[in-house]
């Protein structure tokens, strides 16, 4: 007897469609318990509907037919978008992510929401491509699959969980469950896919109708599995309900992952959704040249962070755990904006190496890039005028929206702008902690006591986040101007290392979603963008992209004293598992000076800086109690510049000099007074880096400045355990790597890397090393002595043509000075590179 009440209503009778919400869920109950489920799809899909002209009484009939029509590539797989949860002033939003707690019809009617308007989301985006070869277009970068992989993955994810998870026994295409399963995290920005070696995808209407038969199998699991009747208190260990929630919150993701990918593709291949949400105002209205990033004061505290178990909305494991960290008072500027970002562009940013560390330019080099992505060139070269690409559309650069950058970008931004106000603050991206206090002021709770209304105040809907003027959840389909929201609009880069927070556990029915990210590879964002939904807008979702990685993601700046002690990260001390033999740092190692090896930001410290002077500059090395021995000492200061004649004696040609590991430049300016044309030196530390770039420039830094400039003199932030980044840096005749060796990972990797880096027959290297090895930075067996290192340098190509010992004295303070004895070896590169 359903067949009957479903005509009357489709065919517009006024007492089907007012039919009330409460007596549909009735229905479909009667008919979930009558087991006739045959019949009860259709009544349950239809009384769906019947829902959904509740909200769409109110419009006319050309606007619901104008969001329906398909002008693109694909049909509809489910409900169309005015028949679809969400569906408001002829345009498809978010729903609210559900409460998982309860159970019964009001779980049941919720998750079935959430699951169709993500579900439909999806196939509005795609309905954004013209044709069917937009599918199959190879991404230009290189780093991600086809759009035809993520029209159809959220759906092969669905079944493979739901058969994790128990619910089903059998494939429902293996052959698609298959070859959909698994995306691409490129390791490095040069690890693109090779479109020879693709897989043959399959046809769209393969996909299209594999996502159909989808759909109807997760429907029937929310609509008759007896798991979800009961409430329960911690919904995180319910297989069932967990799985579904997971099914609905992955779509999610890969909603903003192919609004990416789609943004990416030429314009001639997209067009406006007739569904997707408008564009924020902003994108379209006068723009104006904001040059300078202002700031305002914000108060640290304690902060805690991590998702409670009990929490109502569903989370990605890595959200669950504790953590408190007390963070400092400090200043952040909002989102930097296009206008701002400008002025780094027009004064030559991309192309000048001193605002960059080593894979930033490593990266750029190879990209060739000379401004953001989603910037288009609109006139001849350096008249830097630019259109915006946004999604389906191209505008003239909105200044006042927010620069979409990646990490590398956003980092060099902060080195430059730090350098050209110089007034002694320091400039660097928010931290996780940071980000937390600033939702802080927003009236979001950082305690764990609070985290329950927190979670609560994010389950909102695109409707509800536009009211309270912010840019999230699909509120509007585009970014906006900047304001004071410290939320939504674009991701936000930060300092962090992606890394589990205390109490951590891999969910078991995902357990590879986190783990594999917690290297020291993948950097955190926070705050979700304009096209984040469910999960993804919660203030508790902890997001993370290699740096290289274009995403709608901005960034805003931390200042603080450079005499700051460096701020706490997640991802210092972090929780257990770590990835491809990540080593976390120690924040007390890092605040007391005692750790951290190659790239720790012990070397960061003013105290650490001092001392490196002291040991490039030693004038100040012969004041205090120390001068009345001061004749004793003299044979061990100046260690960077005999190290610096050492390598010039056996130098026939005076090109191109490479000071590996150069601190404070001592050596590489001894290089340049030594007749050396070209220098560059190469340190990991930032801070180093930059005080060598001052004093070449012929500032002070300290008490300490040369005698006259060294514009032959080049120095970089970079890794010397990074092959790749080594021998992008070109060939020398003379390379210093001087005491480096015994604070590398594996200081054979760099040794392998010489060949590439030193010219043949003439070129020369010293290795000065005490071989103070340590464990916490050189697992022993990787550990060298004299002999060893001859030996493998002599399998390299390599002749020993000198042996010395080289004393040094570096001062801790006036009544403590550590004396060592560097091992000198000089060698020829014999063997022609090949």
């Amino acid at each position: 007897g359903c067949e009957p009440v479903i005509a009357e209503s489709e065919k517009g009778d006024k007492g089907g469609m007012m039919m009330a919400r409460s007596q549909l869920a009735a229905l479909r109950a009667v008919v979930r318990k009558s087991g006739a489920w045959g019949c009860g799809r259709n009544l349950g899909e239809r009384a769906k509907r019947g829902r959904s002209m509740l909200s769409t009484m109110s419009r006319s009939v050309d606007e619901v037919k104008a969001s329906d029509a398909v002008v693109g590539a694909i049909d509809w797989t489910g409900l169309r978008p005015s028949e679809c949860p969400g569906f408001a002033a002829g345009a498809l939003g978010s729903v609210a992510s559900p409460g998982l707690r309860r159970g019964g019809e009001e779980l049941r009617n919720a998750l079935e929401d959430y699951f169709e308007n993500g579900w439909t989301l999806t196939e509005v985006l795609f309905t954004s491509l013209r044709e069917e070869r937009g599918f199959y277009e190879p991404a230009a970068h290189g780093l991600r699959h086809p759009l035809i992989f993520y029209y159809g993955h959220p759906a092969a994810l669905a079944i493979n969980k739901l058969r994790v998870a128990g619910v089903r026994g059998e494939a429902l295409n293996g052959h698609l469950e298959r070859l959909l399963e698994t995306g691409v995290d490129e390791m490095r920005w040069d690890d693109v896919v090779d479109a020879s070696k693709a897989p043959q995808w399959p046809s769209l209407e393969a996909v299209r109708d594999y996502r159909a038969a989808v759909r109807e199998v997760v429907l029937s699991v929310v609509r008759e599995h007896p798991a979800l009747e009961a409430s329960v208190d911690e919904p995180s260990r319910e297989p069932v309900r967990w799985c579904l929630a997971m099914i609905c919150d992955h779509e999610r993701i890969h909603l903003e992952t192919s609004s990416v990918l789609i943004r990416e593709l030429p314009l001639e291949m997209v067009q406006r959704p007739a569904a997707w949400p408008a564009d924020h105002a902003s994108v379209t209205a006068p723009c104006s040249r904001s040059r300078r990033p202002s700031f305002f004061a914000v108060r640290g505290g304690a902060v805690e962070l991590g998702k409670p178990r009990s929490a109502e909305t569903y989370g990605w494991d890595n959200e669950f755990g504790s953590r408190a960290i007390a963070v400092a008072d400090f200043e952040s500027s909002r989102l930097v904006t296009n206008g701002q970002f400008l002025e780094f562009v027009e004064s030559g940013g991309y192309g000048d190496p001193r605002w960059w560390d080593g894979p930033g330019w490593g990266w750029r080099t190879f990209r060739n890039a000379k401004w953001p992505h989603f910037w288009v060139p609109d006139g001849p070269a350096g008249l830097h005028e630019y259109r915006l690409r946004l999604p389906f559309a191209e505008t003239p650069l909105p200044t006042e929206l927010p620069a979409e950058v990646n990490a590398h970008e956003a980092r060099a931004y902060a080195r430059w702008l730090e350098a050209r106000d110089a007034d002694g603050r320091a400039y660097r991206l928010t931290t996780e902690a940071e980000h937390h206090c600033l939702r802080r002021a927003d009236g979001v709770s950082t305690t764990l006591e609070g985290a329950a209304a927190a979670a609560e105040e994010d389950a909102a809907s695109s409707a509800e986040f536009r009211d309270r003027g912010v840019n999230l959840n699909l509120a509007y389909g585009s970014p906006s101007a900047v304001d004071d929201a410290t939320a939504g609009n674009v991701w936000q880069w930060c300092e962090d290392d992606f890394a589990a927070l205390p109490g951590f556990e891999p969910h078991w029915l995902y357990d590879d979603f986190s783990t594999p990210c917690f290297d020291g590879e993948h950097t955190v964002i926070h705050g979700g963008s304009f096209v984040s939904t469910g999960n993804e807008s919660s203030s508790f979702a902890r997001f993370h992209f290699r740096p290289h990685f274009h995403q709608h993601a901005g960034f805003r700046l931390t200042r603080t004293s450079k005499d700051a002690p460096p701020p706490e990260l997640t991802s210092y001390d972090p929780a257990p598992p770590f990835a491809n033999g990540w080593r976390p740092k120690s924040y007390a190692d890092l605040l007391l000076g005692g750790g951290g090896g190659e790239g720790s930001a012990k070397y960061e410290t003013s105290a650490q800086l001092e001392a490196y002077l002291d040991l490039h500059f030693p004038s100040g090395l012969r004041d205090g109690p120390v001068a009345a021995f001061a004749d004793r000492l003299d044979h061990a200061l100046d260690f960077p510049t005999r190290c610096a004649s050492l390598l010039a004696e056996h130098s026939p040609a005076r090109g191109a000099f490479l000071d590996v590991g150069c601190a404070v430049g001592g050596a590489s300016f001894a290089a340049s007074r030594l007749g050396f044309d070209e220098v560059l030196g190469v340190d990991f530390s930032q801070r180093f880096v930059d005080a060598a770039t001052s004093l070449a420039a012929g500032s002070h830094v300290g008490r300490v400045s040369l005698p006259e400039p060294r514009p032959d003199c080049r120095f970089l932030r970079g890794d010397a355990t990074d092959p790749a980044f080594l021998t992008s840096l070109g060939t020398f005749d003379a390379v210093l790597a001087a005491n480096l060796l015994c604070r590398l990972p594996d200081p054979r990797e760099f040794l392998r890397a010489l060949p590439g880096l030193v010219r043949p027959r003439t070129g020369a290297v010293l290795l000065a090393s005490p071989y103070s090895f340590m464990t916490q930075y050189t697992p022993r067996h990787l550990w060298l002595d004299a002999p060893s290192l001859v030996a493998a340098m002599t399998d390299l190509g390599f002749s020993l043509v000198a042996d010395a010992d080289l004393p040094l004295l570096i001062k801790d303070h006036d009544r403590k000075y550590q004396y060592i004895l560097s091992h000198g070896l000089l060698f020829r590169f014999d063997a022609p590179n090949e």
